[in-house]
């Protein structure tokens, strides 16, 4: 009997791959088993996509809805552990009818094993933890508004948008109450790179927020024109000097210096071809008389009197101050005071 004792003590103690093989052995031994008897088990399977059925229960052409929770779905699975395990999210069929909205705006989620897994359906239970799909209702809204024409860039230096008038110059939007209630204005956009002179252009009109931004639309928005035509008018425009040459001569004590003016040059427009032949404003000598003058003399012109025909003045300011410079003679400094000639005098 020792003898045997002895034996298994030494093989065991000296015999270490067995051991080794002896545990694997047993772990695939457990797997075999567990494979065997099948046992249940749970498992969560989300991001089930939610179809919607009966839309047409709300969409009835005065409301619009958008989806504020439940568009997809959780569940809980619990079954035999080679049923669960071959599940998957396609596996599973969520539906929403329309035709069910509560005075809550909820809509109770139905879900189920479809498709080829049809068959586990009586063998697993599904819990659901996404029961409902929450969605806000609006009301469809109209409003008119006139379209605005606004540029974007870099304008021209030598072109001047005019006049830029829409065809249709109103559009009438159908949107959601809340995107009517964001819209400031609806405007038509142009590039000033494309303008190279008049001409007719076709953009899509834009909805702008009372931030100045663009209202991405989307299906629930409509406008009865998906282009407005924009008809611009445009002129030529360049920087022209002016000139004068005062007449008479000051008081003998006195000195002339010269001419100046309240701003350099004046800007002018006109078709292409007036503006090209256009170059120098000469303004008659007698708007400037500085006979027997012992100071200053100034005078204030409107310029529009004696441009050409084709040829206007491009803004608001038509005057000009016109300034003969005249340094008074010594003893007569403290007697004399600059003289401001109006243009209705001298023309009197």
């Amino acid at each position: 009997m020792a003898k045997i004792k002895d034996f298994f003590h030494e093989w065991i103690a000296n015999n270490i791959g067995y051991k080794i093989l002896a545990v694997v052995f047993a772990f695939v031994l457990w797997l075999v088993i567990l494979n065997t008897t099948d046992t249940n088990m749970t498992r969560t399977i989300s991001n089930i996509p939610v179809t919607i059925i009966n839309e047409e229960m709300v969409l009835d052409g005065t409301h619009v809805y958008t989806i504020e929770s439940g568009e997809t779905a959780t569940i809980v699975v619990s079954g035999k552990r080679s049923i669960v395990n071959s599940l998957g999210v396609s596996d599973f069929t969520a539906i929403a009818d329309f035709s069910e909205l509560s005075l809550t705006n909820a809509i109770p989620i139905k879900i189920e094993i479809s498709g080829e897994k049809a068959r586990y359906s009586s063998s697993v239970t599904i819990t659901q933890k996404t029961m409902s799909m929450v969605i806000k209702l609006e009301d469809m809204k109209e409003k008119t508004y006139d379209v605005q024409v606004s540029f974007v860039g870099t304008p021209s230096e030598d072109l001047l948008i005019e006049d830029a008038a829409t065809v249709p110059a109103m559009v009438t939007l159908r949107a959601p109450e809340s995107v009517i209630e964001r819209v400031m204005s609806v405007q038509a956009i142009i590039d000033y790179a494309t303008i190279t002179g008049d001409g007719y252009y076709e953009v899509a009109p834009v909805l702008i927020d009372y931030a100045g931004k663009t209202i991405e639309q989307n299906a629930d928005i409509y406008l009865d024109y998906k282009t407005v035509g924009v008809n611009v008018v445009t002129k030529a425009i360049k920087n022209v000097p002016v000139t004068i040459t005062p007449i008479g001569v000051p008081d003998p004590s006195a000195t002339y210096n010269g001419v100046s003016y309240s701003k350099n040059g004046i800007t002018i427009k006109g078709s292409p071809e007036a503006v090209a032949a256009f170059n120098v404003l000469e303004l008659p000598s007698n708007l400037l008389n500085i006979e027997g003058a012992k100071a200053d003399v100034t005078v204030s012109v409107d310029i529009t009197k004696y441009l050409p025909e084709g040829i206007s003045v491009s803004g608001d300011t038509t005057s000009l101050t016109i300034t003969a410079s005249i340094t008074p003679g010594k003893g007569i400094e403290e007697e004399t005071e600059n003289e401001t000639v109006t243009e209705a005098e001298i023309n009197y």
